[in-house]
Formats: structure tokens, sequence, C-alpha cells
């Protein structure tokens, strides 16, 4: 009896529509916890947040900076997420989908910072002195539990290699077959992307800091651009797309399937998938940052949720402004291309600026799914560091992950996002859960931080004696 792959990803398609409706509640549950118990800080704290990211003063030679993290963690956030998944949350969930995934990025905001400042205070360090966090890290430390550690840094990794580097790997080699059809075109992205993976492997976390500083800014504002025209050149349907976002959000169309209930959930999945925050995924990176206080480090992380939030508004804009907000016009159309979502955008670009749009589009699918790529990686090496130092378990993972880079880009199909997806559910319970056992410290650590800042102390300092159990605590002075 042979496999039937399709039959297989449409059976994870349907368990994943119903199993996403408990990380949806948890998620958006802490999401409302955080932002009340932190005195909405993702609003209250702006400022600040700008201050502490994109500071000028001059930092330590060789020393991992904020601004060094905030690239590395941006280019995680900002990647195919921003291109595909507002795209699907409006062909599967409506306009509307977009006005809640502004609000759950908003909840995301004090989530990220909560979960970064955590990350912070319990980090370590790796053979090299250099600092090194995430999930596993926060358990074993700050829970105690170093076996459930371990799960947890297996989940991780699956996070890495089954369900980002997939995603990532696939969206570029179809973006490049889209653009440039010749005889072997998928071996030769293959071949490309397997060196490049390379590359990145023998980089470090260092090398992908100090590439992202100059890329991610880059493309960032490059897709903000590019969105701008397009927007510009369908001027005429700015204002119909807009009215679908918040007339949809609650009037839903009814070809959408499952009503409100599936709106939201689709509007949380991809928002998710973009801005990660409450999967604590981002914390992997945001724990190497050499800062004076975990504080800052969560106020960094927090204005990435909202940078994240602006380019996938763009993207949506890119595609209702098109289509005047006609959410038959996008399904049918999304429909006609096999449920691509990089297919439709390609088709809104072309039909805007011309030939050159497969070009653009895979020149920027690449640059965000390489960026992302480049974060992955330092995901999955930092938690494979966490369960063992061992030099032939790090090698094995360099190969296994340039293999799987290869044979994605060859052979893969964005099927395989439903695996991604039903991993990124799991990761979201489990962080949620850990979040809410170890978010007091968070709390305490942001109490020292304003108590520092009342008394005219610019850059606050932290001990962990500010803590009511620093007993985990081992990165930090008394």
């Amino acid at each position: 009896m042979s496999f039937d792959f399709d039959s297989f990803i449409d059976a994870v398609w349907e368990f994943d529509d119903v199993f996403w409706f408990i990380p949806l509640v948890l998620i958006v549950a802490f999401g409302l916890y955080a932002t009340v118990k932190f005195g909405a800080v993702q609003f209250v704290w702006l400022k600040e947040m700008f201050r502490v990211t994109f500071s000028l003063e001059k930092d330590a030679k060789n020393k991992i900076t904020p601004f060094h993290v905030f690239c590395v963690s941006m280019g995680n956030r900002i990647g195919i997420g921003n291109i595909a998944g507002p795209i699907t949350a409006i062909a599967l969930g409506g306009p509307g989908a977009i006005f809640w995934m502004w609000i759950f990025a908003t909840l995301g905001g004090a989530t990220s910072f909560v979960e970064t400042t955590v990350g912070q205070i319990f980090k370590g360090r790796d053979e090299n002195g250099d600092f090194i966090g995430g999930p596993a890290y926060n358990v074993a430390k700050g829970l105690n539990a170093k076996k459930f550690g371990m799960a947890i840094a297996v989940l991780m990794i699956a996070v890495y290699i089954g369900g980002f580097v997939l995603s990532e790997i696939v969206t570029i080699s179809s973006s490049f077959s889209a653009a440039y059809d010749f005889e072997k075109n998928t071996l030769v992205i293959a071949f490309i992307l397997a060196v490049i993976a390379v590359l990145v492997a023998i980089g470090g976390f260092r090398g992908v800091a100090n590439v992202s500083v100059l890329i991610v800014p880059f493309m960032a504002f490059a897709w903000i651009v590019l969105s701008i025209v397009v927007i510009a050149l369908n001027i005429d349907g700015v204002t119909d797309a807009i009215g679908a976002i918040f007339t949809c959000a609650f009037n839903v169309p009814s070809a959408v399937g499952g009503g409100l209930g599936s709106m939201i959930v689709w509007a949380l999945r991809r928002g998710v998938w973009s801005n990660e925050a409450g999967e604590g995924t981002i914390t992997n990176i945001s724990s190497s940052a050499d800062v004076p206080h975990p504080v800052k480090q969560g106020l960094s992380q927090s204005i990435g949720v909202l940078f994240d939030t602006i380019i996938s508004t763009m993207t949506a804009l890119v595609i209702l402004t098109f289509f005047h907000g006609n959410y038959d016009d996008i399904v049918g159309k999304y429909d006609s291309f096999g449920e691509s979502a990089q297919a439709l955008m390609q088709h809104v670009m072309e039909a805007s600026i011309g030939d050159i749009a497969p070009t653009l589009v895979f020149f920027f699918m690449f640059l965000f799914a390489i960026t992302c790529f480049m974060g992955d990686y330092v995901i999955g090496m930092n938690n494979l560091k966490f369960i063992t130092q061992d030099k032939k378990a790090k090698a094995g993972l360099m190969i296994i992950t340039v293999l799987i880079v290869f044979f994605s880009a060859y052979y893969g199909s964005e099927g395989l996002y439903a695996i991604m997806d039903v991993i990124l559910g799991v990761a979201g319970i489990v962080n949620c859960f850990v979040m809410f056992k170890l978010s007091k410290y968070a709390y305490e650590a942001f109490q020292d931080y304003r108590k520092q800042k009342a008394e005219g102390i610019k850059e606050p300092v932290f001990h962990k004696s500010a803590l009511s159990d620093p007993s985990g605590v081992t990165e930090w002075d008394d």
C-alpha cells in the first residue's frame, strides 16, 4: 500500500483546524494577563522601547548588542509569514482577519515583553562564554525541571527543522521556479540554498548577527516602499480595502466556513506565524543579548512585534487594495492558483508593475526566508547545546539541516506548512504554561527597572537580589 502524501496533508490540516482552538485560548489569555499585569507596557513604554533599541551609544567590541539581537530577531520575525500569512488569513478567514491580527499583535507586544524578560533572567553561557537561552533554559533554571527542559529543547529543534526551515526553503524554491522557468531550476536553487546553509552554519551566531544588521533594516524598508508603490498604483481601491477590514471583522463573509470563530483562529494562526509572540521561539535569540538589565531586551522585543505587524499590514493592503476589498474575487483567484499565497502576490504585483514582478517577489521571498533561516539556525543550535555539547552532535545537526534544505528545495510542497502549523501550536501551548509560571520574575524585574528610572538612573542595572527567589539565576550579580 503506497503512502498518499496529499491525503496525509489534508488530514493534518483537518486536525490543525480543531487543535488550534487550544493555543488560541492560551495565547490570548496570556496576552490579556500580561497587558493588565504590566500596565499596558506595550503602549506606555513605547518611547523607552525606541530609545533602548536604537540607541547610538557605542558598545564594547565583540559585544552582542541589543540592536544586533533586534536585527536577528526581526530577521526571524519578518519572513515569509509576513507575505503568506496575511494573504492566507484573508483568503481563508476573510478581510476582517486583518483586524483580528492587529488585536492579537497588540496583545503580543506585552507577551513578547514578558517572555523575553524571563529569557534574559534565566539565560546561561555556551562553551565560548557567550550568552544563550530560551524556553528550555527557562524551564530548567526557573522551574528547576531539567528533564522537562530537555523535552522543550527537542520541541524547539522540531520547530526549527520540521517547521520554519521546511516552510522557508519551500517558499524560496517555489518563488524561484515561478520567476525563472528553465530545466532543472529546482535543482539549481537547491544547490544554492544548500551552500548558503553551510555558510550560515560556519558563521555561527556572530556571523548571523553581523549579516542581519546589514540586511534586515534594508529589506523591511524596501518591502514597505514597494508595497506603497503598488498600493498607490491601485489607489482607487484603498477606501474599499480599509472598509472591508473593519466591515468584515464581525460581519463574516458567508463563504468563510466556520464563521467568526474560524476567522479569529486563522488570524491568530497566521499572526503568530509572523510575529512569533507567545511561541517562545524568539527568546532563543533575544536571550543572547548582553544588556545591563533584562527589561531592556524585553522592551526591545516588544517593539519588534509592532514593526512586524506593519510589514504584514502592508502585504494585506496590497492584496485588498488591488481587489477593492472584494472577498469573492480574492478567494476565487487564490483557489485558481492552487491556494498559493505566493502565486496570488505575484499576480497582483505583475498586474500592477509589470513583468519585473516575479523577479521582485522572488527577491523579497529570498531575503525574507534567508534571514528567517539564519535565525532558525540559532534556535536549533542553541537548543542542541542545551541537550549536549558533543561536537559530533552539532556536526550531525548541521548535516541534517543542509540535507533538509536541499531536499525541501528540490522536492518540497507548500502542503508542508500544515506540519509547521501543528508544531507551532504545540510550542504555543507549552510556552504559555511556562510563562504563566514564570511571569512573576518578569514583573519583579520590571518593578526594579521602573524604580531605578524613577530615581533618575538613565541605564538601570539589574541585580538578582531584586527577585524574591533568585535561586535559578546564574548570569546576574547579587
